[in-house]
């Protein structure tokens, strides 16, 4: 009687703890998802990059005005091809807690 309780006891915590675990990696994906879904892109003008190299500023035309906008760049930043002062540009990128905006992938734009 002693063994069922404990085998009883036994199996229903580790139905417990799997549900736990698949409950804790969908949330963990979730979240993954929703950072990929908020980052945003822009095409501009490369006008400047930093001493540094882990910055640069781009012109961006937002309807009839133009705007500068700053970008950092951290480990996970992707540049495709060569990109330099005077490119025009395409940049994803994600704004953080801060008010700075990460670049997460930077490519020149071909000629039309």
């Amino acid at each position: 009687m002693i063994r069922k309780c404990l085998l009883s006891a036994s199996l229903g915590a580790l139905l417990i703890l799997g549900v736990s675990t698949q409950a804790h990696t969908a949330l963990q994906q979730s979240q993954s998802g929703q950072q990929a879904d908020q980052s945003k892109q822009v095409n501009g003008k490369v006008t400047a990059i930093g001493s540094d190299k882990k910055s640069f500023s781009l012109d961006v035309n937002d309807g009839n005005s133009k705007r500068t906008m700053q970008f950092v760049l951290d480990e996970k930043t992707q540049v495709q091809g060569k990109v330099g002062v005077g490119t025009d540009a395409t940049v994803q990128y994600q704004s953080t807690d801060d008010g700075k905006n990460v670049a997460l992938n930077i490519a020149p734009q071909s000629p039309q």
